[in-house]
């Protein structure tokens, strides 16, 4: 059986697991180590039996808790090698922490094919991640890209759950407080996903077999989960997919667990 759950998804921080066959993976490390292993344990799920840490990005709200958490665990982290370079260079990791290049062909992690995936980001070198259980469940997290890549539109189409990007409605956006550079930045190819650009892709997940929806990364100024849901169910409505038959879809919590999704 494949579990995935959101432990926090925002600008504030972001953390996602999922496991199967007793094991487990975390995408992302961005609240406090007490934060995330609380979560873990209130799952029943111990810290120390994590198979390995995967990192998308260097920014602060993916990588806050991972020096104290990697200080007193063995957790393997995998990340791509310009990302892993950043980490030492800027303190981010501990000098003992055990750092893998995850190859870009597709690495086995705790019994779990994980494939890595290019999106457009303005970091070092900023990656989404697909991943297959032992029993063939996919299931694929994207989020801060500016765009959907050739990497995005590969690997997400066939997963069964996709955690993927609705940062921001454009109005809010448009109207909101933040100045113009910074608008210009999240709107731009190496920003994030509106709410438009994510639910204009979501009918093709949908005929690819995807059955359950997450978004991702909702800006807490621009954006409000009733918001993005409506934008993305509307979208599918159109295509003639119906919520509950044809699939679910839920905005993950900014912060504090979301629901389980067993396959």
């Amino acid at each position: 059986m494949a579990k995935f759950f959101t432990i926090a998804s925002g600008s504030s921080g972001n953390s996602s697991f999922v496991g199967a066959s007793g094991k487990g993976i975390l995408v992302d490390f961005g609240i406090s180590c007490r934060g995330v292993t609380t979560a873990l344990r209130e799952r029943g799920i111990d810290p120390d039996s994590l198979s390995g840490i995967l990192i998308t990005h260097e920014h602060i709200d993916h990588v806050r808790g991972l020096a104290v958490f990697l200080s007193h665990h063995n957790v393997p982290l995998y990340a791509s090698a310009p990302v892993l370079r950043f980490l030492t260079a800027n303190g981010l990791v501990p000098f003992n922490a055990v750092l893998n290049e995850i190859d870009e062909h597709g690495e086995l992690i705790g019994g779990m094919m994980v494939k890595p995936f290019r999106t457009s980001h303005d970091s070092v070198g900023s990656l989404g991640y697909s991943i297959t259980t032992p029993d063939e469940h996919r299931i694929s997290v994207c989020t801060d890209t500016g765009y959907l890549t050739d990497g995005v539109l590969e690997h997400l189409p066939g997963s069964e759950i996709v955690l993927i990007e609705a940062n921001y409605d454009n109005g809010m956006l448009d109207f909101g407080p933040y100045p113009y550079h910074l608008k210009r930045r999240i709107k731009g190819p190496q920003g994030h996903l509106s709410n438009t650009d994510c639910a204009v892709f979501l009918p093709e997940l949908i005929r690819s077999g995807t059955k359950h929806i997450v978004l991702g990364h909702l800006s807490k100024e621009n954006n409000t989960p009733d918001v993005a849901l409506q934008t993305c169910i509307s979208e599918l409505s159109l295509s003639g997919f119906k919520e509950g038959k044809d699939y679910t879809i839920f905005a993950a919590p900014r912060s504090g667990l979301s629901e389980n999704i067993l396959l």
